[in-house]
């Protein structure tokens, strides 16, 4: 966003909310200014950063050098980044959403039915898709080949959606025809009749009584009485998987590496892979299993579950599990450069995630929810954050969108401690408030009327009561006291200079 914008959003800002009750705009400096929830203006000069915020939960905005967002929540939060050229827009989250990275755009209105997305190609050209789901679909491409327009139920040509690279209907469910690659599936009466064409694959259906379909050389596949009767015969990478199943008395799908055996499926299950090297017994399935790796085979996997009560499951460096689900559950995972550990309990009641590196100079991570108490989360920055209340974190873990748009409501305390060594606090939307680092230590009280504030910051230092109804300050040049708002110097750097000067003289 250019200056002219930024300077009129801020400037709009001030003038409701500063000036209704001052008369004038304050000089911001770099303590900024507040009024407690209503109004709290925070300006850090050396960093180039300004917040804002008012109206307790409901406005917000930031600024930086390169970056500006503000939000009036939760009706809308805009975001521009000039460094990143890009714009993000939020209209009731999640009900409508506007993202921009250069000349690329997509919108999306009530989740995902409305969507419209704009892409520029190497070219330059501009592709344009949308769709209003599931009556409207179409496509303008570079390649008018991959161009479309369909009009559910009475008309459409699709191109590389869905999974297929075609779909064509005429009144759906009268007519269909899908394609990928070259086997083309032509349907009447969807799902009743059809026949397999292309890619020198034939065969035919008449669900749910029977079906055929084969290609010489690749596979083989036949149903009858759906989904009672089924069989099938695929090579794939020169291997050959045998399948058939007789529901729901027996089903068996093997290979010259795997044997999977069902009896009154889906309960009774045998597994054997020689290719992992493990067995596995479901007696029944889902409530008691057992998964045996040989002995010596790394990497392998063993599990052993007794639902409810107990479960474990190891797959190389990887694990999961639980001790009377739901009380507790954990699982542990391996990634390029961290480990994650997860434990809950409840579900969702409470969360433990911690990350640990495991490289030489990796960074650990951990975050914390204790719904709907309290979230706490250390990025693998070094970075700190705790807040109460915590309604909708839980649930929705590093949603930025809920984040921006929703958590103000709920945050009546707010920690947070950077990586540089400063802290800060905020409660009840910045009735009162602390800032410290290296640089010193802040205290407001304002509960839109200034109660208490206390700064020894760098070379300043002041105390005040009822916003200078009684108070100290001093800083480089002169100290300061206050009485009934009257200030009285008590000392004069500057002038007792002066005078030392004309008395050399």
């Amino acid at each position: 966003m250019n200056d002219s914008r930024r300077s009129f959003f801020h400037r709009f800002l001030l003038s409701i909310f500063i000036l209704t009750f001052i008369g004038e705009e304050p000089s911001l400096g770099e303590g900024g200014f507040n009024l407690g929830p209503l109004l709290d203006i925070e300006t850090n000069k050396t960093k180039g950063t300004q917040e804002v915020g008012a109206l307790g939960p409901f406005i917000s905005s930031k600024k930086s050098d390169t970056r500006f967002e503000y939000g009036f929540h939760p009706l809308f939060y805009v975001v521009e980044d000039e460094e990143k050229d890009s714009t993000e827009f939020d209209f009731l989250y999640p009900l409508a959403t506007y993202d921009r990275r250069g000349n690329d755009r997509r919108s999306e209105f009530l989740f995902y039915i409305l969507f419209y997305e704009t892409v520029e190609t190497r070219s330059g050209f501009q592709e344009n898709e949308f769709h209003l789901f599931p009556f409207l679909f179409g496509k303008y491409a570079e390649d008018r080949n991959n161009s479309y327009l369909a009009f559910f139920p009475v008309y459409g040509n699709l191109k590389n959606k869905f999974s297929r690279d075609e779909i064509n209907f005429v009144l759906f469910p009268l007519f269909l025809r899908t394609k990928k690659n070259e086997a083309i599936n032509y349907t009447f009466l969807w799902p009743f009749f059809g026949y397999y064409t292309g890619g020198g694959q034939k065969g035919f259906r008449f669900w749910p009584l029977f079906g055929y379909r084969k290609k010489e050389g690749s596979f083989e596949e036949k149903f009858a009485l759906w989904p009672i009767f089924a069989s099938k015969n695929r090579i794939f990478y020169g291997e050959e998987t045998r399948s058939l199943s007789i529901l729901p008395f027996y089903s068996i799908v093997e290979s010259s590496e795997r044997t999977q055996t069902t009896y009154l499926w889906p309960f009774f299950n045998h597994l054997v892979d020689k290719r992992r090297g493990i067995e596995r017994w479901d007696v029944p399935w889902p409530l008691i299993n057992f998964t045996r790796s040989e002995e010596g085979r790394r990497g392998g996997k063993e599990e052993t579950r007794i639902f409810p009560f107990f479960a474990s499951e190891q797959e190389g460096k990887d694990e999961d599990g639980f001790i009377l689900w739901p009380l507790y559950r954990y699982s542990a995972a391996t990634f390029e450069d961290y480990r994650r550990r997860k434990n809950t309990i409840l579900f969702f009641l409470y969360s433990d995630i911690k990350e640990e590196p495991v490289i030489e100079g990796g960074r650990s991570g951990r975050r914390i929810d204790s719904w709907p108490l309290f979230s706490y989360k250390r990025d693998r920055e070094g970075n700190l954050s705790f807040n109460f209340l915590s309604i909708l974190e839980p649930f929705l873990a590093y949603n930025e969108g809920i984040e921006r748009n929703y958590s103000s409501f709920w945050r009546f305390f707010q920690w947070k401690g950077y990586s540089d060594g400063r802290r800060t606090s905020s409660f009840l939307w910045n009735m009162f408030k602390t800032e410290s680092g290296k640089e010193g230590i802040k205290i407001d009280f304002q509960p839109i009327i200034p109660i208490f504030s206390y700064k020894d910051w760098e070379d300043e230092s002041k105390f005040y009561f009822l916003g200078g109804l009684f108070g100290y300050r001093s800083d480089q040049n002169k100290k300061t006291i206050k009485l009934f708002y009257i200030p009285i110097n008590v000392s004069s750097q500057v002038n007792s200079t002066e005078k030392e000067v004309r008395i050399d003289e």
